[in-house]
């Protein structure tokens, strides 16, 4: 009778140690993404280009439930020691936004295989694994927005109509908004026999809206009907001293409209990037363990990752023919007919 017993023992000992060990299965943390965006400038909320990254992140921060670290920071030499500080870390996910963070990202990338890299607005030099590049074809906006400003000027100032553009900085990715700008004016111009002419300047940064409103100002001064300010608050600026000054502008990265209502009443319209679209789409693609290392996400006309904003209040002061030459535009660069030059 002792050895059955023995046995019975044995087994509600062993039973009892597998439901406990299940329990403590049970109560184990499970682990949390984490995701940090990092950026040059003053603020994430700078009603442009920065707030429609947060915007994207926050959606997918809603949508998927992860932990989130914000950091930014107007210096310009201490790109890498911060990716490194959230490497070190082992964040998840680490955003860097703009081409400026290049060199650091490829740094880090290699050093913390572990973590997954973005960079925002630019290609990264050298291709990582474990790193995706996030770029927009802007110049496809920027061109039929060039061809529209220039019909405004044209039917605005008979004498000398003029266009004008202030850049934060005279980089690809500033310069893929004005030259393809210009080259629009210039398809109105052929267009229509007419000779609007340009202004423009680059400010030399992103954040100096009092800078912009200067350059602005001037611009304007020599005969600018239209302006067109691209580039952080530095853009904001220009826009700010258009209204002062009465004249219409184009915004940019973001429908102004709605992000920057100081001067929606007059704002044409605005050359969107869909930042905060293509920053959820990436991450979700991390979430769904579909990150695609060494890639290029690119939005476009054709994916609706760059669009034209609505006219808003100018809708009943364009003309249906004008409306229907830039959706001409539109149709010819995405099924490759017409070139924006860029």
């Amino acid at each position: 009778m002792n050895k059955p017993a023995g046995t019975l023992l044995f087994f509600l000992i062993a039973t009892l140690w597998v439901i406990t060990s299940c329990k403590k299965e049970d109560n184990l943390p499970t682990q949390t993404v984490s995701v940090a965006i990092l950026a040059q400038g003053t603020t994430f909320d700078d009603l442009s280009f920065l707030q429609s990254c947060k915007t994207g992140l926050e959606r997918a921060k809603k949508d998927f439930s992860f932990e989130t670290a914000y950091n930014i920071d107007t210096t310009t030499n201490r790109y890498t020691e911060r990716l490194e500080y959230y490497g070190s870390l082992n964040f998840d996910l680490i955003i860097a936004v703009g081409y400026m963070w290049n060199e650091a990202v490829v740094t880090a990338a290699k050093k913390h295989p572990g973590s997954r890299f973005i960079l925002v607005d630019a290609q990264l030099s050298e291709p990582q694994p474990n790193a995706v590049s996030i770029l927009f074809d802007v110049d496809e906006v920027a061109y039929p927005l060039g061809f529209l400003s220039a019909w405004w000027a044209s039917s605005h100032d008979r004498q000398n109509p003029a266009v004008g553009f202030v850049g934060a900085l005279e980089i690809p990715a500033i310069r893929q908004f004005t030259e393809p700008f210009l080259n629009g004016v210039e398809r109105f111009n052929q267009k229509y026999g007419k000779s609007v002419t340009h202004h423009g300047a680059y400010a030399g940064s992103f954040i100096d809206s009092g800078l912009g409103r200067h350059l602005a100002d001037s611009l304007i001064t020599l005969g600018s009907d239209v302006m067109f300010g691209v580039g952080g608050q530095t853009g904001n600026g220009v826009l700010l001293q258009a209204k002062e000054r009465g004249m219409t502008g184009i915004g940019v990265d973001v429908d102004q409209y709605y992000s920057f209502p100081e001067v929606k009443d007059i704002l044409v319209s605005s050359a969107m990037k869909s930042l905060d679209n293509a920053i959820y789409a990436v991450i979700k693609s991390f979430i769904n363990s579909t990150f695609k290392g060494g890639s290029i996400y690119t939005g476009n006309l054709e994916n609706q990752g760059v669009q034209l904003a609505p006219w808003h209040d100018y809708n009943a002061q364009i003309p249906d023919s004008v409306k229907l030459a830039v959706d001409h535009i539109k149709a010819g660069i995405i099924d490759g007919s017409i070139s924006t030059g860029w």
